[in-house]
């Protein structure tokens, strides 16, 4: 596969402006959990949680949250942020959480219904609790975004590719294809298999699903107690391989054109972007 027709598959778009069908229940997870450790600490010897740090009249975690709801119409919004055995550490925390997310007007006056929870042991419980809170209060939705709250740039343009991907498709993420070659290599560093570019990606977020197919597969992902990287994992274990109501099987996950602006801060160095 060329690089050229790699990049047509990805970029496959709609020309029309976004509708959302009448049927169209959505729900958004910011996941924003972390500690936020490879960021390090401010210079008063405080430790920095990146998805609260001030951008464009907000935080980052307004700003990632603000691109999905001025595109899209979301009635729930959940977001996880870090939990605590101390009682008053976690309402500290949930405080903490609400501020940075309603640090902007258009979020804060936005008409939804916010759910903030405490985030699990690892982002996979996370986002697994975030969807059993979207099946308890919103158990009509339909489509669920799953978002790094770290990831701030994101454009409308990305947030409409995959939701019209995840309509047609049932799953859809957007991927960048990797500019360097890729090798994979042994437990000792030599080199074993030399993959193509082009049939490679790079993930990114948001990661968008049919709601109950990929709440049913993070269950039965709980119970294998195994770990899995993402989502995406997780819908092509549990969810790809089953087959829904008609009988018809679900599809694999589609990627779409990502963003090579869409980065998640993740180092002191990416502090730099906002």
């Amino acid at each position: 596969m060329t690089k050229t027709l790699t990049r047509q598959i990805l970029a496959t778009t709609w020309k029309t402006k976004v509708t959302m069908t009448n049927n169209d229940e959505l729900a958004l997870i910011l996941v924003a959990a972390g500690s936020s450790a490879r960021i390090g600490f401010d210079k008063t010897g405080t430790k920095i949680k990146k998805e609260y740090l001030p951008m464009q009249g907000g935080t980052v975690l307004s700003s990632a949250a603000k691109a999905f709801l001025s595109t899209l119409d979301f009635s729930t919004v959940v977001v996880t942020f870090p939990n605590s055995d101390n009682a008053e550490d976690l309402k500290a925390n949930r405080e903490k959480s609400k501020e940075a997310l309603f640090a902007d007007d258009f979020v804060k006056n936005y008409n939804a219904n916010f759910i903030f929870i405490p985030g699990g042991k690892t982002r996979q419980e996370s986002v697994r609790d975030a969807l059993e809170a979207i099946a308890e209060k919103a158990p009509a939705c339909s489509l669920v975004f799953i978002h790094d709250g770290a990831r701030p740039f994101l454009k409308g343009e990305t947030v409409e590719l995959t939701y019209r991907a995840a309509c047609e498709f049932g799953a859809a993420v957007p991927g960048l294809q990797p500019t360097e070659t890729q090798k994979k290599i042994d437990e000792n560093g030599f080199i074993v298999k030399h993959l193509l570019r082009s049939s490679l990606t790079a993930v990114q977020t948001p990661q968008v699903f049919k709601f109950r197919p990929i709440l049913e597969a993070h269950r039965i992902a709980a119970e294998s107690q195994k770990t899995f990287t993402d989502d995406t994992e997780i819908w092509d274990e549990y969810a790809a391989k089953r087959k829904d109501k008609n009988g018809e099987a679900y599809s694999r996950v589609k990627v779409v054109l990502g963003d090579p602006e869409n980065k998640k801060i993740t180092y002191p160095e990416d502090l730099k972007s906002l």
